[in-house]
């Protein structure tokens, strides 16, 4: 990812700084990095964590989404973008946050629970055709009808208000067939559609090319097929310059995502599913 060891980079998910703090280490004097996260905890963690580097790092909340907004002074200057689409640990461990079904808490799901709705609320005003709509996009995509029925069914004795309930709904309606994989599909919908995810995701491939100097590489990391698509359509799209109003070309830097080592998974086995695509911005043709 490094193309200019004294050029600026943005880490878009800078989660708790550590992908951050690594890249700074193997920057110049003169590299700086710029971290986004829309989660205030992550944020306040990566600021303990990234301290030690002064004013070569800054930290802005928000969401990828809006980098053009965030660093647009310093847009066609960027040497680099990272976004890594996964979920930190602590976060999905937190029974607080609502996002796995293993514990029961509050369901929420919000990166940032100050803003938008809830996942008990979407469930609460949410009519069935959308629902399956939600549940197909899973990465199982099972019982995508039948599972929604029995949310709405559920709805009707109780609100779906923590983890435990949507979990004893699933299992309730599914029996044996309630793996912890397609838990895990359900749980995982409900928070994509809940945060945005793939609405950003799409909206950040179209624009963050136009952030970086030519040479400049966007590096992702997709844990879902559905992310992994979008990013992957990247090298047969042609964004457009917000500047010069001209294309953009993006060179995929590998033919293949790059995936994670044995050892790498046996030392975090949510890595498992981490494919990482890069590119690089490039002249096009019309510019040559």
């Amino acid at each position: 990812m490094v193309t200019d060891p004294d050029g600026l980079y943005v880490d878009g998910t800078v989660g708790e700084g550590g992908h951050a703090g690594r890249l700074l280490e193997v920057l110049g004097p003169e590299g700086r990095v710029i971290g986004i996260d829309r989660d205030p905890e992550a944020l306040a963690v990566a600021g303990k964590t990234l301290a030690g580097w002064g004013a070569r790092v800054r930290l802005l909340p928000g969401n990828f989404r809006e980098l053009p907004n965030l660093v647009g002074d310093h847009a066609g200057e960027i040497s680099g973008i990272l976004l890594d689409l996964g979920l930190r640990s602590s976060a999905l461990d937190d029974p607080a946050r609502g996002f796995a079904f293993q514990s029961d808490g509050p369901l929420d799901m919000r990166f940032n629970p100050a803003v938008g709705e809830s996942a008990s609320q979407l469930l609460r005003r949410i009519r069935e055709a959308e629902l399956v709509r939600i549940l197909e996009g899973g990465t199982t995509r099972a019982h995508p009808r039948r599972l929604a029925r029995a949310m709405l069914t559920w709805r009707r004795r109780q609100p779906l208000q923590t983890t435990g309930d949507l979990t004893r709904c699933l299992r309730e309606s599914l029996g044996r067939r309630a793996t912890p994989k397609l838990l895990s599909s359900v749980f995982s919908a409900l928070r994509m559609e809940v945060n945005a995810e793939l609405e950003d995701l799409d909206r950040a491939m179209c624009e963050l090319p136009g952030l970086l100097r030519t040479g400049g590489v966007l590096c992702v990391i997709a844990y879902q097929s559905q992310e992994d698509r979008r990013v992957k359509a990247l090298r047969r799209a042609t964004p457009t310059d917000p500047r010069s109003g001209g294309p953009i070309r993006m060179e995929p830097l590998q033919r293949k995502p790059l995936r994670p080592t044995d050892s790498e998974c046996r030392r975090n086995r949510r890595a498992r599913s981490a494919r990482l695509r890069a590119y690089r911005r490039v002249e096009a043709a019309a510019d040559s």
